[in-house]
């Protein structure tokens, strides 16, 4: 490998990780309200913003194979199958990397601020509810 390469490498892989980190990122100061049982939750309406409010597009643009803009993409998933399992908030990989004691890896989002219980129920009744776009 050339230097040149391995200063590309390096410069890459220091972009990727800046990206992932947290910095700048204020902690979840509000909490979106619970959705009343009969809202059907929609990823654009109700997903999306919070994964630009938290940054999750900044890395999951690709960390692991995995993209997060769009219910496609999740469903597409990673390194790990898919992200979400509509129907079953509880059994898929996102809910699961969100939540204490992953799986697999570390909790999302990497190094916290980790999002809120009432948070991640909001993502969860939205799979719960189907992952309707």
């Amino acid at each position: 490998m050339t230097n040149i390469q391995r200063i590309f490498l390096a410069c890459t892989f220091s972009l990727v990780l800046a990206g992932c980190s947290d910095e700048g990122v204020a902690p979840e100061t509000t909490t979106p309200p619970p959705p009343a049982s009969q809202d059907t939750l929609t990823f654009s309406a109700n997903i999306l913003p919070i994964f630009q409010q938290r940054g999750c597009i900044g890395c999951h643009g690709g960390s692991g194979g995995l993209f997060v803009g769009s219910v496609t993409q999740l469903l597409q998933g990673g390194q790990h199958g898919a992200a979400i399992i509509p129907g079953n908030g509880s059994g898929s990989n996102l809910i699961r990397k969100l939540s204490a004691n992953p799986p697999f890896g570390v909790r999302m989002p990497q190094g916290g601020p980790y999002l809120s219980d009432s948070t991640i129920n909001v993502i969860k009744t939205w799979i719960d509810q189907g992952a309707k776009p």
